[in-house]
């Protein structure tokens, strides 16, 4: 069974992989740069109501799998004249928490490795990769692809003491016009 689902994955992984690469990137699955918080809210059937904070309106969409990886999701629009609805959601942020009692089963540093693969097998090879230690120690991996349009960063922070414990973000930001 197990050699069966690992083939399925080689030809998955050969298929994608002779895609072609986008030229640019121009949201994030529905959200397209420019989209007010209420197109969104609507899109995805959100019945909450989003959150002001910093000079942001955030609002926490429902959580998606990405190569079977569980990922919070929230998009964010700058405050613009405090005018709601003439927000633009510019950015768009997942993330994955693992180690912790409330964190998805399975959940691991792992994750950061089958994201990566899903990302390039989409975008294309990144465009930076960098591996630093921060305060305590903490291992910081971030992975970046640039387009015209868009800038993704993924970074996965690990605890040193703890490598069990850590997290995954993901963010999608609109690059200025």
């Amino acid at each position: 069974m197990i050699v069966v689902r690992l083939g399925a994955w080689a030809a998955l992984a050969l298929v994608l992989y002779g895609q072609p690469k986008p030229k640019d990137v121009d949201g994030w699955d529905r959200i397209k740069w420019g989209t007010t918080i209420a197109d969104a809210r609507s899109a995805y059937g959100i019945d909450t109501q989003p959150e002001s904070k910093d000079n942001w309106t955030l609002l926490q969409l429902n959580p998606v799998k990405i190569g079977n990886v569980e990922m919070g999701v929230q998009v964010g629009a700058r405050l613009v004249e405090k005018v709601p609805s003439s927000e633009k959601i510019t950015s768009v942020r997942l993330w994955s928490f693992f180690g912790l009692p409330s964190s998805v089963p399975l959940a691991g540093p792992q994750d950061f490795d089958t994201l990566r693969t899903v990302l390039i097998q989409k975008y294309g090879h990144p465009a930076n990769e960098e591996v630093t230690r921060g305060e305590n120690n903490h291992l910081i991996k971030t992975v970046r692809w640039t387009f015209p349009s868009t800038s993704i960063v993924m970074t996965l922070e690990q605890s040193a003491l703890l490598p069990n414990v850590g997290t995954i973000y993901l963010e999608y930001t609109a690059n200025p016009s």
